[in-house]
């Protein structure tokens, strides 16, 4: 049987024709329906055999791809992934990446793909802070099983890595958790069940999507514009009851670099609160916006989850994070943790309250990547303006619109053989019309200012010359 007779006789007939769709491919590649390396239907023809449009096949394609499933070619149409390669390169960069930064310098192989911020501090900050900890964990600390519901001492420490909106609150309203993106699916898992509808917006980052396929959940995107969600498709979803929460990064949003306006985020949260859907906030790179508006958590401490996290701000290997919510929910969170790893590593906790005693630190080190991304913001804007059709920046990343002489694979795969790793919008899109033109430039990620000069050197070629091989000039 092939997929195209499959999806002929399986074709939904009503209801979700995207999720039972997507469902019939996956069974057809797990079941050996579709062998890898084997090239999908074009989807105009899948689209006619299945019944549905052709908006809802490009919609199952993409998310096979999202998946790792599914590996679309420029020209050539799209293939099974080979079994080792299944979900590979979903959120973290392919192996071929990662071994070819490995093997290089900073400046031989430029990384502008995972967005990470350089610092000279981080690693001395958390070699001082472990070895702290090793010397004062008491044996209780070090020897003994605990909760997830957290030491009321800690959490009185952890309150430093929150926004000043934030920390006044009491103990009840505080979970410690292994990170953000910890945060984002144990909130996912406790507070929903399968089948479940989140909405989320048109682009985020890839770890949103991962979590909710984890955790089985469908979702629904809401219409953004310039200053974030756009209230009316909002209400509309809600009214429609389709949605039980909104998943949402406010302040630096990654990969749009919009930080959504007070004036809109109450417009948000009056809304959502009339509807009973919960705000889950992602403020992973809130710390670097102390004058933004107040999160959701603190405009609607009753109907909204604030998650932050210290990879961006101290370390990636410091997996330790802090949610904020209601009291009830924050029960929920901690039983979400305990059954996940019974407790958070009592170690990293204490490594990270260690941290959180060094105020002046946690004051300056913003200030320093602060004044970082103005000087790399002013030289993006310099060496890529004119070549692209729009460029917004934030304080970690760029988010690019490219010309339409040049399409976002071609643009990716150019850079790569000039030896520089940028993200293909795609990689960040919800639905199957968004982020298709667009590049994520992460420009802190490089230790040194010079070297992201150089990969902008690099990339500003290839704009240059869309339709010529540019490598051989580096």
């Amino acid at each position: 049987m092939t997929i195209l007779s499959l999806i002929s006789e399986q074709a939904p007939i009503e209801g979700q024709k995207y999720v039972q769709l997507e469902t019939l491919f996956q069974q057809a590649i797990s079941e050996g329906t579709l062998e890898p390396g084997e090239k999908l239907p074009p989807l105009r023809i899948a689209a006619w055999n299945a019944k549905c449009s052709l908006g809802t096949m490009s919609r199952v394609y993409t998310s096979l791809e999202r998946k790792g499933l599914v590996v679309a070619e420029v020209g050539r149409g799209t293939f099974v992934q080979e079994k080792s390669k299944i979900g590979a390169d979903i959120i973290l960069p392919s192996p071929r990446t990662i071994e070819a930064t490995s093997k290089s310098n900073d400046v031989g192989y430029i990384d502008l793909g995972m967005n990470a911020i350089a610092n000279d501090w981080g690693e001395n900050l958390i070699r001082w802070a472990l070895k702290r900890a090793a010397e004062k964990a008491s044996s209780l600390t070090l020897m003994t099983y605990r909760d997830g519901f957290g030491d009321p001492s800690q959490k009185l420490a952890m309150r430093q890595f929150l926004p000043a909106s934030l920390q006044d609150i009491s103990n009840e309203r505080i979970v410690i958790t292994h990170g953000a993106q910890n945060g984002i699916f144990t909130a996912l898992s406790r507070l929903t069940s399968p089948g479940d509808n989140v909405c989320i917006e048109p682009l985020s980052y890839p770890g949103i999507s991962a979590a909710l396929s984890q955790a089985g959940l469908s979702s629904i995107t809401v219409k953004t514009d310039d200053q974030g969600i756009c209230p009316k498709s909002f209400e509309k979803l809600c009214i429609e009851g389709r949605i039980r929460i909104l998943v949402t990064t406010a302040t630096g949003h990654n990969p749009t670099c919009i930080t959504t306006p007070l004036s809109r985020r109450n417009e948000i949260g009056i809304l959502a609160e009339r509807h009973n859907v919960l705000i889950i906030e992602d403020d992973i790179y809130g710390y670097l916006y102390p004058e933004a508006p107040a999160p959701y958590a603190s405009l609607f401490p009753n109907n909204a989850i604030y998650l932050t996290g210290l990879a961006k701000r101290i370390t990636p290997s410091l997996r330790i994070g802090v949610a904020v919510a209601p009291p009830h929910i924050t029960m929920l969170l901690a039983q979400g943790i305990t059954a996940q790893t019974w407790m958070v590593s009592p170690i990293l906790v204490t490594a990270a309250v260690e941290i959180a005693g060094r105020r002046d630190d946690l004051t300056n080190m913003p200030q320093t990547v602060k004044a970082q991304a103005d000087q790399r913001s002013e030289l993006t804007k310099t060496m890529l303006r004119g070549k692209v059709k729009s460029l917004d920046i934030c304080r970690s990343h760029a988010w690019i619109e490219l010309p339409e002489t040049i399409s976002a694979e071609n643009f990716v795969k150019r850079a790569e053989i000039c030896g520089v790793h940028v993200m293909a919008g795609h990689r960040f899109a919800n639905n199957s019309h968004s982020g298709h033109q667009n590049i994520r430039l992460s420009i802190m990620a490089p230790k040194q200012t010079s070297t992201l000069e150089t990969a902008l050197h690099k990339l500003k070629a290839i704009l240059s010359t869309p339709n010529e091989d540019v490598y051989e000039m580096f």
